[in-house]
């Protein structure tokens, strides 16, 4: 396959806007013509009031029909959704999506729920939970809607990954109080993801922001609440180029709209994002869409796991190895969550087909378990569930082992 690509001077107009010091390279290309079953497509959309006749779009029918049109149409791999009003609507439509599955959160102090629609022949389900006051979340601050965690292991073509896809609806509205709230949050939220996730995981952070990422919709002289993720070189905000053009993924009618539904990825994803296939889609083949569907637009960015699609600063500067991190060995990876209570999932990447075995051991040196004895792996990245149920709080080692006598072992925090 050949293309050409034409760098825009985007990523740098962005560094004299923002003075951040984060330069993005920007694509030209918007990659149109590499078909969608060879990137990994991400997308989040709030679907107001999805099925709610009462506060959302007056025929709840319709709107079922449109947002079936819209999913059809972009035909995400993971689509992260917030504002579902109406579980059985949510249903009827993972039902009606042939090769999709989904779920949604059961928040007690909210009609509006988070969740995810995947598609299954390219994400695998490994793992769902809230991340919540256990893990340091303030309810108040998310206007009790935890943020939504789901490890996934995503597959294109004979490429895999585990990825640590996290989905929030935050605070609404422009006041100093939500403002704040928002503020908190975002602190909490990334304070938990530097401990636990980017270490060692790959993550998408995705969903309704309810406020823009270059500056606060509070006011043009206040810091975005996720100004912390934007001045971290660990973290990319992937459609932080939108913001600059003044794209608009909330929109009612002829009011000016705002940016405020974003995604973010961890360093271990950069190099695999497209850059410049970040888009606010709008569905011009629905009339009326602010009214009749929802008044916010979806917003997607694709991602090359196979990674033979994309050059990254580092392709640019000749290094040919483009600084991506999946391993080129076997090589047993960090599990996640960590700490964790009581399941987590140890990941572990094969060269070669290998027969393997897994243990955990307690600070003692003793095996308390066995997750896999002896099993043959085909090469890939794999990943077994683990449950502590029966085990005490505390520090644990988890050993992988194969039949040339290559081993490799890691720590985990098992906290109840």
């Amino acid at each position: 396959m050949s293309f050409s690509l034409r760098i825009s001077v985007i990523g740098v107009l962005a560094l004299l806007l923002s003075g951040t010091g984060h330069v993005h390279a920007q694509y030209s290309d918007d990659w149109a013509h590499i078909p969608n079953s060879e990137t990994f497509d991400v997308v989040t959309w709030n679907i107001e009031w999805f099925g709610d006749e009462e506060r959302g779009p007056d025929d709840t029918e319709l709107q079922y029909n449109y947002v079936m049109s819209v999913i059809l149409n972009l035909q995400p791999d993971l689509l992260a959704v917030q504002e579902i009003a109406n579980r059985d609507q949510f249903r009827r439509l993972i039902d009606d999506l042939d090769g999709y599955s989904g779920f949604i959160t059961n928040y007690s102090q909210q009609l509006q729920q988070v969740g995810f629609i995947y598609n299954t022949d390219t994400v695998d389900s490994l793992f769902s939970n809230l991340i919540d006051s256990d893990k340091g979340q303030n309810s108040y601050a998310w206007a009790g809607r935890f943020p939504l965690e789901f490890v996934i292991q995503a597959r294109i073509g004979n490429s895999s990954r585990i990825i640590y896809a996290v989905a929030i609806h935050a605070k609404a509205f422009s006041d100093p109080e939500s403002y704040d709230r928002r503020v908190t949050a975002s602190r909490d939220i990334k304070a938990y993801f530097d401990q636990s996730v980017t270490p060692h995981s790959s993550l998408i952070f995705l969903g309704d922001y309810n406020d823009d990422v270059i500056r606060s919709t509070r006011g043009t002289f206040f810091d975005s609440p996720y100004k912390n993720f934007l001045d971290d070189p660990d973290y990319t905000i992937v459609t932080e180029p939108l913001s600059r053009l003044a794209a608009e993924s909330w929109k009612r009618g002829t009011r000016t709209g705002s940016m405020i539904d974003h995604i973010t990825v961890n360093h271990h994803l950069h190099d695999y994002w497209l850059q410049g296939s970040e888009k606010v889609h709008v569905p011009d083949y629905i009339s009326d869409f602010s009214n009749t569907t929802s008044d916010h637009r979806p917003v997607y960015a694709r991602f090359d796991l196979t990674g033979t699609l994309n050059l990254t600063s580092a392709d640019l500067e000749g290094d040919s190895s483009g600084g991506r991190d999946t391993p080129g060995h076997t090589e047993l990876l960090g599990n996640y969550p960590n700490p964790f209570n009581p399941v987590t999932v140890i990941p572990f990447h094969l060269e070669a087909s290998s027969r393997i075995s897994l243990s955990v051991y307690n600070a003692l040196g003793q095996r308390v378990d066995r997750p896999i004895s002896e099993v043959q792996y085909q090469a890939g990245t794999h990943s077994v569930s683990f449950n502590a149920e029966n085990l005490p709080s505390g520090f644990y080692f988890y050993r992988l082992e194969d039949d040339s006598g290559w081993s490799q072992t890691r720590k985990m925090i098992l906290v109840k």
